[in-house]
């Protein structure tokens, strides 16, 4: 291969480079404390039917119209067929790159690549994150940088210098070694079709060339965009099986810890037929760290009124999932004081705010699971306990804005505010 063509791929490897993203973090504002401030920390976004004059409604209809303009399903689209078409110029490339490789098709396949890279960069930075919804455009600008990534990585390998960062890039973003094979997954199981890169074809490549290897993932993460999500309620909605994944898992962890306790309760009163008489000692030298340490009562209540806050939590987020993601909202919002009609921008920030407090649930669900093995700092245990209700009600008050006017939902979150108080109560009880 010429030093022209050489050069020619090694611009290819940075302008893939250069077109990776650090997606911004979530930005929303506080939930503040009732509902009625929640929807007036809306108004500037809302149109307030009879409050305004009518300059300021023709701006603010001007603005709705604008927003009905971007199609999360068109673009989803169009988003697939770029991934398509990407996957067919990293395809070319690869071939007119094999040893032994014409420098001229060379560099004419690597020019049609960086004009798909640039079209496709180009596409999912116009996507308007006030609309959308952060969580949405950071899910498919972490999938872009997927492609990228791959494309730097699988083009190094036909450089005699290679580029020496890529492949520490490559190695410590987290995006390329943990959501794609997720993704790839949930694709497979959706009866996703992936011929050139299905798992034998993969296997066979890795033992002749690795460039076949990288083509192969390359691939695969350009298929994944058929799979991305249409809106911010679905990016959302995917991400909420995980987080109620991780909330059983620490409910479980409290019942096996609550349950392990009464059984050494009960080894204690008597011989355990199941156990040998040496390794019943109770002694330091056991091993078995969980083992050694039996709660008290005052410990064993305390983990069990705490289970008992996880559980409604857990039943928060099932409810929210149904009332909030699974269905689409009424944009339709009435406060005491004002009627409001929501636009796509006020929604989408509306489910930014759930997943926002909804993540720092799940982490602190499994914070307080940690926290109850004995021995326990109890007033560390109710502190989180008392916070883990503070970000429920947060999560209650912005379901409510999805959920005006149905009573029997309104009544629904009412009787968990309720509940949680009364677990709270308990634990609070000197």
């Amino acid at each position: 291969m010429t030093p022209e063509a050489q050069k020619k791929i090694r611009g290819m490897v940075e302008l893939a480079m250069s077109y990776v993203v650090e997606p911004q973090p979530l930005s929303v504002p506080a939930i503040p404390e009732t509902l009625e401030a929640l929807i007036e920390q809306l108004n500037s976004g809302l149109n307030l039917n009879g409050t305004k004059d009518s300059a300021v409604k023709q701006q603010q209809q001007q603005q709705e119209e604008e927003e009905e303009v971007w199609d999360g399903q068109t673009f989803g689209v169009r988003l697939a067929g770029l991934g398509k078409l990407f996957s067919n110029d990293i395809t070319k490339v690869s071939l007119a790159c094999k040893p032994p490789a014409d420098s001229k098709t060379v560099i004419g396949m690597i020019d049609a690549l960086a004009e798909t890279s640039f079209r496709l960069a180009g596409f999912v930075e116009s996507i308007p994150v006030k609309i959308t919804g952060q969580t949405y455009k950071r899910e498919i600008q972490m999938l872009a940088n997927n492609i990228f990534l791959a494309t730097a990585g699988l083009l190094n390998e036909f450089l005699d210098d290679k580029v020496e960062n890529v492949a520490q890039i490559q190695s410590q973003n987290r995006d390329m070694n943990a959501v794609i094979p997720e993704l790839i997954g949930a694709a497979k199981t959706s009866g996703a079709t992936s011929t050139p890169s299905s798992s034998e074809a993969r296997s066979t490549a890795a033992t002749k060339d690795g460039y076949l290897v990288k083509t192969g993932i390359v691939w695969e993460a350009c298929e994944i965009f058929e799979q991305a999500s249409r809106s911010n309620r679905e990016a959302i909605a995917k991400k909420w099986g995980d987080m109620m994944s991780t909330m059983e898992d620490a409910i479980s962890e409290v019942q096996e810890m609550i349950d392990s306790n009464d059984d050494k309760a009960d080894a204690g009163d008597g011989h355990d037929d199941n156990e040998d008489d040496g390794d019943e000692s109770g002694n330091e030298s056991d091993d078995s760290w969980n083992d050694d340490e039996k709660m008290t009562e005052e410990e064993k209540q305390l983990s069990i009124r705490a289970n008992a806050l996880l559980k409604l939590t857990r039943l928060l987020f099932k409810k929210l999932q149904q009332r909030c993601l699974d269905t689409q909202p009424s944009i339709a919002v009435e406060s005491s004081s004002t009627s409001v009609s929501l636009k796509p921008s006020d929604l989408a920030r509306m489910w930014d705010q759930l997943y926002d407090r909804a993540k720092g649930i799940v982490a602190m669900a499994d914070e307080i699971a940690t926290s109850l093995y004995s021995p326990q700092d109890q007033a560390a245990v109710v502190s989180l306990l008392q916070e883990l209700s503070r970000k429920n009600n947060d999560c209650i008050l912005v379901g409510r804005l999805f959920i005006r006017g149905q009573a029997e939902h309104e009544k629904w979150m009412d009787m968990c505010e309720a509940q949680s108080k009364k677990i709270l109560d308990t634990v609070s009880q000197p």
